[in-house]
């Protein structure tokens, strides 16, 4: 029968010829000399076989005889509860391996982010997808497995959005919008990440992020709608004397287009024999088809002046690649300097929505169709296959010939 071990009986063992020593204190457990070490093994016998076999505990002297017989004790109790110790270590091996191997957010979001390359123009890929998930969403939660992402740290990732202040920025953004913007870029990887197995449930699901943010800001852009005051606003900046500046003004208000309208707009896009500006999807804002713009002749007039200014250049505005940001401000700066400080560049889709309705110049899906807006639902819109072209020239025309009455 085996005695308790004790350290000096270890010691003499080491020393002896002796194979292995067993303890008398946890059935099982023993001391065994291998060719290049010395083991504690614990010997039982397997469950619905009863065939003696062994599992190893660990190396001697890196396990004590103390922690050996706990870790033994631990395995008598696993066969008490019909678990057999040996399967239980390979299982508890195995999933510290999976979980080892276990994709974190940051790794899903680029899988996610490389299908959406795909999907999207290459401006909008780098600008929208990816800035929102590099700059906001993986700083904060990409180190975290894709499954132990939690509605907690989705909550957390949103209250720190509008805090956050990115280097180089060149100009102050819209926080709260931003905020809810990478927040659906997050719940639709979240939704891939389901799609693929990664996760059992997407924790984005019924979260409401108008309850968490700030109140949205939306700022007011200044525009003129008295009849009176607009046609005087038109003559102020017609009689700018920088002619490039004078001349961009003019086409703004003439056609209402967004200041991305023109800062995009290339030689490629007019077709000078049918008079008319065919802005590809993604070009014109975020289009998903074909805008065309109708040219009434001062806007052939303005165009012909420009090509005589930026002949070398592939867009029509600007003779070098620059900003959105720069070219906007560029705009503002012939507005601060005309002194205008009840209008912005904006504001001329507010002027020409509201008089150009006021005043009768055209149907209400004709001035719609001109600020490229939505007609309705989506059955409407299904339906209306007509871009109204001829109709929004004859419009120009009237809201120019209002403009200078």
């Amino acid at each position: 029968m085996a005695t308790n071990l004790t350290q000096t009986a270890i010691n003499s063992f080491l020393k002896s010829d002796k194979k292995k020593i067993s303890d008398g204190m946890v059935k099982g457990l023993r001391l065994v000399k291998k060719s290049k070490s010395i083991i504690w093994e614990f010997r039982y016998k397997r469950l619905g076989t009863h065939k003696d076999t062994n599992i190893k505990i660990g190396n001697y002297p890196d396990i004590s005889l103390k922690i050996a017989r706990e870790i033994a004790r631990e395995y008598k109790e696993l066969l008490a509860r019909g678990i057999d110790p040996n399967d239980y270590k390979r299982e508890k091996e195995e999933a510290i391996k999976r979980e080892k191997e276990k994709k974190t957010f940051k790794m899903v979001a680029y899988e996610f982010l490389e299908l959406k390359k795909n999907e999207v123009s290459e401006k909008r890929f780098k600008s929208n997808y990816l800035r929102a998930f590099e700059k906001y969403a993986i700083p904060f939660i990409g180190y975290k497995k894709i499954d132990d992402i939690s509605r907690h740290d989705l909550i957390e990732l949103i209250k720190k959005i509008p805090k956050i202040k990115l280097p180089n920025a060149t100009r102050t953004q819209n926080k709260t919008a931003t905020a809810k913007e990478v927040f659906n870029y997050v719940k639709r990887c979240l939704d891939y990440a389901l799609n693929m197995g990664y996760i059992e449930v997407n924790p984005a699901y019924g979260i409401d992020v108008t309850h968490i943010l700030p109140k949205e800001q939306k700022s007011k852009m200044k525009a003129v709608i008295d009849e009176n005051k607009v046609k005087e606003l038109y003559k102020k900046i017609s009689s700018y004397e920088y002619k490039a500046g004078r001349y961009i003004m003019q086409f703004q208000a003439l056609t209402a287009l967004r200041n991305v309208g023109l800062y995009r707009l290339k030689w490629d896009y007019i077709d000078w024999d049918k008079k008319v500006i065919i802005y590809p999807p993604d070009t014109y804002k975020a289009n998903k088809e074909v805008f065309r713009l109708p040219l009434t002749e001062t806007l052939i007039e303005i165009l012909k002046y420009f090509k005589t200014i930026n002949y070398s250049s592939s867009y029509v505005f600007i003779d070098k690649p620059i900003k959105e940001d720069s070219f906007s401000n560029r705009i503002k700066k012939y507005y601060k300097t005309l002194q205008i400080t009840n209008h912005t560049p904006h504001g001329w889709r507010s002027s020409f929505k509201s008089l150009t309705r006021k005043l009768r110049l055209a149907d209400n899906d004709t001035i719609e169709m001109q600020l490229n807006h939505s007609l309705g639902n989506k059955v409407v819109e299904a339906y209306m296959r007509d871009d109204l072209l001829e109709e929004r020239r004859e419009l120009l025309i009237k809201w120019e010939n209002f403009l200078n009455s």
